[in-house]
């Protein structure tokens, strides 16, 4: 039998001359980067490609806005399987043909070329098609998070000082009474459905026009290329306002060919050929989007994805872990992911039949545990196992791993795609660290953003002068290349001098079968500095009287460090809170083991100085 190929030798292979993984050396901003020689030059020539090539398949089941007097009724009422939920199915043809008008629309008020259009709104047909239509005239499309409160949604618009804004109903009820206001700074405001608060456009979509045929020729986009400014999207910052993350063609339009690496890395490492590339022969997969478009995994690894692969996409509204299940079986759905917190819902959802089948499962965005990958292996064993890290600021992905060495390599993202490069530095110096010495994380390639917009001081902060982004996550690297994430450097937890990674405590408390969920959090104390607490939520709420604190912390005690061991657990009612993209909110959680911590006898939220804590660790 022959060796198994190293990675090295997978992406020669892969990126050799004349494959469509081919790589080409250039300057760009006055560095030299490896970028992909064949991607397409622009969203425009993708979407137009895409579309006309499968222009008869379903691409998008999407739910139809809901009636304000509905929607009010339901806020006051449980979620059940009788919900009202309208859907429409819309075909690739039928995207294009909406985006068409509605960017003949735009040209007619004089947008073009390097315009900025917003679109804020859930994820619907509306969202999709003013994507594509701001991209069929050049222009740049600002995601807005559309979950931002109105104080946030005013400040994330005028920041940017786009053309035009295009919202969901919801958001123009939100921001409507705006329009009338001049001296707040904000565009014209257009809903893509029916309300009384914003003009519609759904005239616009209805109507066929001559003037939609010209948007197909070349005219009009004279200095459109793959280093245009292309998309916006919102990252926060430490204010608490957003930060506006510029990126273009190239640079949003990388995370395409790099999501193919993943899948032909793991076939040649087991001795296959690498997938072929999608084509309207083949079966069309059935996608359920579980995150939002506006955030960067949701737009360019699972829209761009559908749009790639032809495949048809289910939305939600918002997620939910029964609605995910009952649209899961109602429209066949062949491919879950999203963050790791949404596949763990499915998995452990009583509502998904026991044989209930999947051909990809998907997650990034925050570290799994260690166990994940076993679980979904055992219950869905014939499903691709993909699992990836990237960042706003990367436009996704940066590392990526799948098949049998993510399942060898559990708590791994994988090693960096080809065109990316990956440094691990002491935070302090810079400089760069041993082999498996846990750092800080610094990423350069072409996927890494332009700049923040409007914000030359934090972009310098953020980016060096040789490329190099400051991820603020802490990892490390293995002799093979693979990167292990181990927190947000700023959650470190720091017990008398000893760093210690939220995911190790994390791993620890998740390999107890009855937990379900799991967040190491740093507690004050008056010697140490800090001490490891945790909250976790239970797999089974019946089990809530059989799985105590000391259950808890017993368990543990064998599995970590003693100084990794936490001081304090707390029993979760249900599950832990999280944003919209399905991550944990440890922030929330954080308030929540302070106030308890300080109940207890002997707390104090009086951290050591750093003299005593040096002075301590040197006892230790």
């Amino acid at each position: 039998m022959a060796p198994q190929p190293s990675i090295a030798e997978c992406d020669r292979i892969l990126t050799a001359p004349g494959t469509v993984l081919e790589m080409e050396e250039i300057v760009l901003h006055g560095r030299r980067v490896r970028t992909w020689k064949h991607l397409p030059p622009t969203f425009r020539s993708f979407f137009l490609s895409s579309l006309q090539s499968y222009s008869d398949r379903t691409f998008l089941s999407s739910p139809l806005p809901v009636p304000k007097s509905f929607r009010t009724r339901q806020s006051h009422a449980s979620t059940s399987k009788d919900t009202l939920d309208p859907r429409e199915n819309v075909t690739f043809g039928e995207v294009l043909q909406m985006a068409l008008r509605l960017a003949a629309w735009m040209r007619a008020r004089g947008l073009g070329v390097g315009s900025k259009v917003v679109i804020g709104g859930r994820n619907c047909t509306g969202w999709v098609v003013a994507f594509v239509a701001t991209h069929l005239i050049g222009g740049v499309a600002v995601c807005l998070n559309a979950w931002l409160p109105r104080e946030q949604l005013v400040y994330a618009i005028k920041m940017i000082e786009p053309s035009l804004v295009l919202l969901d109903e919801d958001r123009a009820e939100i921001l409507g009474p705006y329009q009338h206001v001049r001296e707040t700074g904000l565009p014209d405001m257009y809903c893509w459905s029916e309300t009384s608060y914003l003009p519609s456009l759904m005239e616009v979509f209805q109507t066929p026009t001559d003037a939609a045929k010209d948007v197909l020729s070349d005219e009009g986009l004279d200095g459109l290329g793959p280093e245009s400014d292309a998309v916006i999207f919102y990252s926060s910052g430490t204010s608490g306002f957003p930060k506006a993350v510029l990126s273009t063609q190239r640079m949003a339009l990388s995370n395409l060919w790099s999501g193919l690496v993943a899948p032909s890395r793991a076939a040649l490492r087991a001795g296959l050929q690498p997938p072929p590339l999608p084509n309207p022969s083949h079966t069309q997969r059935t996608v359920l989007l579980s995150i939002p478009l506006f955030h960067v995994t949701g737009c360019l690894s699972w829209l761009m994805r559908a749009f790639f692969a032809g495949s048809k996409m289910v939305l939600m509204r918002r997620w939910d872990v029964k609605e995910a299940v009952r649209v899961i079986e109602t429209e066949r759905v062949t491919v879950i992911g999203g963050v790791p917190a949404v596949v763990n819902s499915i998995l452990q959802s009583p509502d998904l039949p026991k044989d209930r089948t999947f051909d990809t499962v998907f997650y990034g965005g925050a570290p799994p545990s260690k166990q994940m990958a076993g679980e979904v292996r055992k219950r869905w064993p014939k499903a691709g196992l993909v699992q990836g890290y990237g960042l706003t600021e990367t436009n996704a992905y940066v590392c990526s791993v799948a098949g049998a060495d993510y399942l060898t390599r559990p708590d791994s993202t994988g090693p960096p795609v080809p065109i990316c490069d990956i440094r691990i530095v002491d935070p302090d110096t810079r400089k760069t660290s041993p082999t498996g010495q846990t750092g800080l994380l610094l990423v350069r390639g072409p996927q890494v953003m332009k700049r923040y917009y409007g914000d030359e001081e934090a972009t310098r902060k953020a980016v060096d002068e040789e490329g190099w982004l400051d991820t603020g996550d802490a990892g490390c690297v293995d002799e093979e290349g693979y990167l292990y994430i181990k927190d947000r450097l700023k959650d470190i937890i720091i017990r008398g001098g000893e760093n210690i990674p939220s995911s190790v405590v994390e791993n620890a408390l998740y390999s107890l079968s009855s937990i379900s969920e799991a967040a190491a959090l740093p507690l004050p104390h008056p010697i140490l500095g800090e001490v490891v607490g945790a909250i976790v939520s239970l797999r089974d709420e019946t089990n809530s009287g059989k799985v105590s604190e000391e259950v808890v912390i017993g368990h543990v005690k064998g599995l970590l460090p003693r100084y990794a061991v936490p001081a304090m657990v707390l029993i979760h009612d249900g599950q832990l809170p999280r944003n919209v993209n399905g991550k944990i909110l440890k922030k929330e959680l954080k308030i929540i083991a302070l106030r308890e911590w300080e109940k207890r006898e002997g707390a104090s939220t009086t951290p050591a100085q750093g003299s005593e804590v040096s002075s301590i660790r040197a006892k230790l």
